[in-house]
């Protein structure tokens, strides 16, 4: 089994992946923190200049590559081929914070931005690598507010990077299982899935 676990931001991929993975025998999938990009001084990934931030979905892309290779008989991924990418178009389109009264259908790459631009190509190219890499996909529904104070993000941003994630999910026809509620809940669910696809 090859699960990808997805959801926005402090959606509780990491909490259940934990959990998963000694009661299912899968290994963890993910890569490093997406911080520090090569070239600069230290820095977190929320003060990353555009170039920086294509640069480093670039590379937590290929550690995610290498991550799941190393485990061919399955794995859970921590996120998808697909997250990185999610988070930095929400970002480059509307900001970490955008204001509440804003409320976009679909975030969408600017014709006029060349980061942008380079962003909605490198996303055709991981939708065409996830649809081969995973057996399932599990979303994880934002359903409590995130706890870091301050916030690295708004609510509205962790809103809008969902609803960008489940729109190109449901493009492609990716089956997506969705996870709610407690963690016992969403555990069950996750270990009902691979008993099913298995």
């Amino acid at each position: 089994m090859r699960i990808a676990v997805v959801g926005a931001y402090g959606a509780g991929k990491t909490t259940l992946i934990t959990a998963a993975t000694a009661r299912l025998g899968l290994p963890a999938a993910h890569g490093t923190p997406m911080r520090d990009p090569a070239g600069s001084r230290p820095k977190p990934l929320e003060q990353t200049t555009e170039p920086e931030l294509i640069q480093l979905v670039v590379r937590r892309h290929a550690e995610r590559l290498l991550a799941e290779a190393a485990h061919p008989e399955g794995f859970l991924s921590d996120g998808s081929l697909l997250h990185e990418w999610i988070y930095a178009t929400v970002r480059l389109a509307v900001g970490l914070h955008p204001g509440s009264d804003e409320d976009p259908q679909f975030v969408t790459a600017d014709p006029e931005s060349p980061y942008r631009r380079v962003l909605d190509h490198l996303g055709r190219e991981f939708v065409q690598r996830a649809l081969t890499a995973y057996d399932a996909f599990v979303h994880l529904p934002i359903e409590f507010p995130l706890s870091d104070d301050p916030p690295p993000v708004s609510e509205h941003f962790r809103t809008l990077a969902d609803r960008l994630l489940l729109k190109t999910l449901h493009d492609t026809g990716i089956p997506v299982h969705t996870a709610t509620g407690p963690l016992t809940s969403r555990l069950q669910t996750l270990s009902t899935l691979c008993t099913v696809e298995r």
